[in-house]
């Protein structure tokens, strides 16, 4: 029985995985097939977006899920806490890009197909293992604090290297086209988007612990 449930538990880590695996050597390839750039300035504006590096981190927790035996950096990614600032990372790529990005996105063939994977498929897969394979624990609001670096180094590494080379992953922060006052404004609002899915989630794990399920 214990056999069988370590089996279900590996299902959505290995499909993600996969996915993982395919989507961002392809997105790498289909970003430097058409940018005209070096390979140096095209992988710096590759991990310039949020959805790639966020990704890469669901990938890099999938491959020590099923590879990393003991570990020590597999037990920190093995943390409720941990796993719940990947799920609330991983839904704002898909909650940003679906109401604000999708309908400016117009994607075709192996583009779009990588997009829907980055910003619904994976999102979704890895919400459904954090609701049903995380063993929840009593997280404390506080550490959203610490989760909000991530994003908030992001966002400051985003605008200066804009100011720099006039790249802006994204509209909403596109200082040329918006103005830095607006940018920054977008961003406090994105911030605030965190905070918010982070009190969801905390308080789910935080309930359900309590209600020992």
């Amino acid at each position: 029985m214990e056999k069988e449930n370590t089996t279900k538990r590996k299902i959505l880590p290995s499909i993600i995985f996969i996915l993982e695996l395919y989507v961002l050597p392809m997105q790498f390839y289909l970003f430097y097939e058409g940018s005209g750039f070096t390979f140096l300035s095209t992988t710096v504006r590759f991990f310039s977006f949020f959805t790639i590096l966020t990704n890469s981190i669901v990938f890099l927790w999938s491959a020590l899920f099923l590879f990393g035996g003991k570990s020590n950096i597999k037990s920190f990614f093995s943390k409720c806490a941990t796993i719940t600032a990947i799920t609330v990372y991983i839904l704002i790529v898909g909650i940003v890009f679906n109401l604000l990005l999708r309908s400016v996105a117009h994607l075709e063939g192996q583009h779009r197909i990588v997009s829907e994977i980055f910003h619904t498929v994976v999102p979704v897969l890895f919400f459904v293992y954090w609701l049903l394979y995380v063993n929840p624990e009593k997280i404390s609001f506080k550490v959203i604090s610490f989760w909000l670096i991530y994003p908030i180094i992001y966002m400051i590494y985003t605008l200066c290297h804009g100011m720099l080379t006039n790249f802006y992953p994204y509209p909403f922060v596109d200082v040329t086209k918006i103005g830095l006052e607006k940018a920054i404004i977008n961003g406090f609002f994105v911030l605030v988007a965190f905070v918010v899915l982070s009190c969801i989630l905390i308080f789910i794990s935080n309930k359900r612990s309590k209600n020992g399920s």
